[in-house]
């Protein structure tokens, strides 16, 4: 009667709870499905898709030659409160800065790279994206292995406390070992429950990264034989550096600001002999540069560069790093998964000699509930080590900058 208490309310509590989590397993979701759904869900992301019209609207600036908006004049002049011949003139003017062709091209070669830069900076957040949904799909995935092992657990221990029970009263074991039996269980529940949090937890980060409630099948990713060319992280760090090298060369065509070209047209009447007369001209205006002007946009575009360059050496370093440091942990992982493997096998072996020991009377109750718990403890770490194995998988991908 204990028993089957304890197995129902048990069964119906992880009915409620974890019948979400049990289908997402059969879903066709794949990583790049999951991915997808995170780039989507993500403000940096849809910032920088917002950014693209700037781009192109920089580009189609960076191709005209008009530097600013254009101008219209009207002058009108006569004699009245002089002579008073009916002398009037009327001046109608259109002027606008004008690019130099240097300047022109200089800001036009900043704006292609301004723009190429912008796509390496997707491309590099993307793969960013893809790390935090590999890291939060195997924490599911580890959470889930310890369910199962919990869940197994348990199981184990309500059939061995029935059948103790069921000796206690035969009178074939003394009521304390009825009792520890019951203490196991209880014991097994409240782990269980733990586990059952830490799911919830790593499933409602996940949902609220991807926005899914499906998760993709948690199977090793096939490494891939060599890095990404070029890699997305290199890629927007060189990127960086040729958009700052090309702002310094865009301010050093532009030692002023543009000219300014006006068209203006003049029509003269003189009252005393009743004629007119118009007159088309031409003014140009150039401004000359100087040093309060260009140093500080100079020195500005200087340190972009060098700022640059440092974060690209940095990046350098660091990628290198993060791909040895991933293929040591894949070894390291492989070689766990090796013992831990060998351990488990060796516990349920040494739990089923106890076992039997235990049926024939040959040994104790606490002997078989501590063989219970080392066999446990062996096939959690057997599982736990197998999704290393998977995370290891995923992260040396992330280090080599491959996209699901």
């Amino acid at each position: 009667m204990f028993t089957n208490s304890i197995s129902c309310r048990f069964w119906l509590s992880v009915a409620l709870v974890f019948t979400a989590p049990t289908a997402l397993s059969e879903s066709n979701t794949t990583l790049s499905i999951a991915v997808d759904a995170a780039w989507q869900r993500s403000p940096l992301a849809r910032t920088l898709e917002a950014r693209r019209g700037e781009s192109v609207a920089g580009q189609e600036s960076a191709q005209s030659w008009i530097a600013g908006s254009p101008s219209v004049g009207l002058s009108q002049r006569n004699d009245r409160g002089s002579n008073q011949t009916g002398f009037r003139e009327t001046e109608v003017s259109v002027s606008a800065p004008i690019w130099l062709p240097a300047q022109r091209s200089a800001r036009e070669s900043l704006a292609n790279i301004s723009a190429d830069e912008l796509d390496a900076q997707i491309v590099h957040t993307r793969l960013a994206i893809a790390g935090e949904v590999r890291e939060q799909l195997w924490a599911v995935a580890a959470a889930r292995d310890e369910l199962i092992e919990a869940q197994d657990h348990h199981r184990h221990l309500e059939a061995l406390a029935g059948d103790v029970i069921r000796r206690v009263k035969a009178g074939d074991l003394a009521r304390t070992d009825g009792l520890l039996a019951q203490q196991e269980v209880l014991a097994a529940k409240s782990a269980l429950a733990a586990v059952q949090t830490r799911l919830q937890v790593s499933m409602a980060r996940y949902i609220t990264l991807t926005g899914q409630q499906n998760i993709p099948s948690p199977e090793p990713e096939p490494i891939a034989t060599s890095m990404q060319q070029p890699h997305p992280r290199m890629l927007f760090a060189h990127k960086s550096i040729q958009r700052s090298q090309a702002s310094l060369h865009a301010v050093n065509s532009t030692r002023s600001d543009p000219p300014t070209v006006g068209l203006l047209m003049r029509r003269e009447q003189d009252g005393m002999v009743s004629r007119s007369s118009q007159s088309v001209g031409i003014a140009v205006q150039i401004p000359f540069g100087t040093n309060a002007r260009n140093r500080p946009l100079e020195s500005a575009a200087l340190t972009k560069i060098e700022t640059a360059r440092a974060e690209a050496a940095q990046t350098e370093s660091m990628l290198l790093s993060d791909i040895e440091l991933a293929r040591q942990q894949l070894t390291a992982s492989e070689q766990g998964l090796a013992a831990a493997s060998e351990r488990a096998a060796l516990t349920r072996e040494h739990t089923e000699l106890i076992a039997k020991s235990f049926r024939m009377g040959e040994s104790g109750l606490s002997d078989l509930l501590r063989s219970h718990a080392l066999s446990h403890e062996a096939d959690v770490s057997e599982r736990q080590q197998k999704v290393a194995v998977g995370l290891a998988h995923a992260r040396l991908n992330q280090a080599l900058g491959i996209l699901p």
